[in-house]
């Protein structure tokens, strides 16, 4: 097995950018979501799974051009739906947000803005298994993977990685969970049509606890925490202990 794929989420719930290589720090992907959307009103975290209205903004893009300090604005650049760049410290940024979704909206960098926890893993094996037609590229972006594993090996095989030892690069990472997932697969994003049936096809193809003693529920990927950091990058050896 070997990492095909590094993916980086500045911003949470907006795409993200796809990486060669990567510092993975105690607490995540270094610049993975270090950025979030606040609802101006009520001070919330934006969240495209939970309000239709910032469904929207998973179709816009974040990337780092430098992430020497991620939490710096002007290293911040968004690719609005339309094309349009703009950056995190142009004070027109919030108000082309808030034009976007309908909603008053502020930007701003936080705490890691994680819902489990701090990386997602993702084999092809998995997403191959769920036989969706969708090409490859599509299939993997859709449920929006931190780290893409190439291997072998056939159906959902990350769901027996659970409190095992993973190492690639220099890095080593513990699975704590599978990756229950939610309306969020059924959501267009840049290249990424949307699929209304997708959360159906994940549940009748892998429906399982997501962790010890937990309900069954549509799971595809992990999630994994750090246990010791380092460099990863595409072409790496992955090795379940």
């Amino acid at each position: 097995m070997q990492v095909s794929q590094l993916w980086r989420y500045p911003v949470k719930s907006f795409g993200g950018e796809q990486l060669q290589s990567a510092a993975i720090e105690s607490d995540g992907l270094r610049g993975d979501h270090m950025w979030a959307v606040i609802d101006a009103e009520t001070g919330t975290v934006a969240s495209a799974k939970k309000v239709r209205a910032w469904s929207r903004l998973l179709e816009c893009r974040a990337r780092l051009l430098d992430d020497a300090d991620p939490s710096d604005p002007s290293v911040l650049e968004i690719t609005l739906p339309d094309g349009r760049c703009t950056r995190g410290d142009d004070p027109r940024t919030p108000g082309l947000l808030s034009e976007l979704t309908g909603r008053a909206l502020t930007l701003e960098a936080r705490p890691r803005t994680y819902d489990e926890a701090p990386l997602h893993l993702l084999t092809t094996a998995a997403v191959e298994a769920l036989g969706t037609g969708d090409t490859a590229g599509v299939a993997l972006r859709r449920f929006r993977p931190n780290l893409v594993v190439s291997t072998d090996d056939t159906g959902f095989v990350e769901d027996d990685w659970l409190g095992r030892r993973i190492e690639a690069g220099s890095v080593a990472l513990v699975p704590t969970q599978r990756t229950a997932r939610c309306v969020m697969v059924t959501l267009p994003h840049q290249e990424v049509p949307a699929r209304r049936d997708m959360l159906r096809t994940v549940t009748d193809r892998n429906r399982v606890p997501n962790r010890a003693g937990g309900k069954p529920a549509p799971c595809i990927g992990v999630y994994a925490d750090v246990v010791s950091d380092g460099v990863l990058a595409v072409g790496d050896s992955l090795i379940v202990r």
